[in-house]
């Protein structure tokens, strides 16, 4: 008995194909995302756009009344995030993550670019970024 098995090559890209398939279906799923009007009290208007930009844009870390306001407006609004610890999790801080939390809006550190980046996809302020495959290389692959 034969049984004609695709590359390993050939079954990575299959299994990416499939990945990428799933991803398509949740970005589609994020047009369906619910609208909430603005809650903030802080004026977002008063402040540059540069807290919405790439880091290649010229991103600039936000405001910590901007910060806090837009935390606060997403705590307020779902009530599974409603603590700063629980939002800090969310946004993949693990270690005293509602202590850092507070440091990004009481203004004692600036919010790192990755995480109000992840913020700002979670509200729907910015696009998700895709990155282009740049090609396919053999080894450190997960699956």
């Amino acid at each position: 008995m034969n049984i004609d098995l695709p590359s390993l090559a050939e079954q990575r890209r299959i299994i990416f194909s499939k990945n990428v398939e799933k991803s398509c279906e949740a970005l589609r799923k994020n047009l369906s995302a619910p609208h909430f009007p603005a809650l903030a009290e802080e004026d977002t208007k008063a402040y540059s756009d540069r807290h919405l930009r790439t880091e290649a844009e010229g991103w600039e870390a936000p405001a910590p009344e901007l910060v806090c306001a837009l935390f606060e407006e997403f705590k307020a609004t779902f009530e599974a995030y409603n603590s700063d610890r629980k939002l800090a999790e969310l946004l993949g801080l693990q270690t005293s993550g509602d202590r850092r939390i507070r440091t990004f809006k009481n203004g004692e550190r600036p919010v790192p670019y990755g995480l109000w980046r992840r913020f700002l996809v979670l509200t729907g302020r910015v696009n998700q970024e895709i990155i282009p495959v740049m090609g396919f290389f053999d080894g450190c692959q997960k699956g």
